[in-house]
């Protein structure tokens, strides 16, 4: 016998699929951030590949001039040896080479800004997998109810709008928008 009505049974297993289903999609999203995070690096490594190249390129050149500065230092105190007052140049390790560190603020503003983004896109996906694990829930709910006050009860439950009206939003756009939110 096929009914078009859910029955209670199918209900209850309804209601387990639907939040398993929901569970599983929010570790995909988790992994989905992860893996876009990843990306991120990759894209950063890939962008600055040549200027951290070019650092490097400079660094093993100051390195080198290093050496040779400080292998010419030894030469000079060793020649002039017999005027150290008992070898105290002896001592002398050399010059300190300079290390030339690659500019961070512009990667870190490119990987924050990056990183943002694929914060907000998650927030999102995970806040639409809520909306709808719950509109699956209540429709579900609500065609069992048999009674008129069990719908009454649920209409109680308030929306968005009626909670931050849209007179507030602006108010608090506009003063976000000028500088004064806090």
């Amino acid at each position: 016998m096929t009914t078009d009505a859910i029955t209670p049974g199918e209900r209850r297993e309804l209601r387990a699929v639907v939040r398993q289903q929901m569970k599983v999609l929010r570790a995909e999203v988790s992994q989905r951030e992860i893996e876009l995070q990843s990306e991120v690096e990759a894209r950063l490594v890939e962008r600055y590949r040549n200027e951290d190249r070019r650092n490097d390129e400079l660094n093993r050149t100051i390195a080198d001039i290093h050496a040779e500065a400080n292998r010419q230092l030894r030469e000079a105190l060793s020649a002039f040896e017999d005027l150290s007052d008992g070898g105290t140049w002896r001592r002398v390790t050399g010059f300190q080479a300079p290390y030339i560190s690659r500019k961070e603020s512009d990667r870190r503003q490119l990987k924050d800004a990056l990183l943002a983004g694929i914060r907000v896109q998650v927030k999102q996906a995970l806040l639409a997998l809520d909306r709808q694990e719950a509109d699956l829930l209540r429709d579900l709910a609500i065609d069992g109810l048999e009674t008129s006050a069990a719908r009454a009860f649920l209409g109680r439950i308030p929306s968005v709008a009626e909670l931050v009206p849209a007179r507030r939003m602006r108010e608090i756009e506009s003063e976000f928008d000028s500088g004064r939110a806090s």
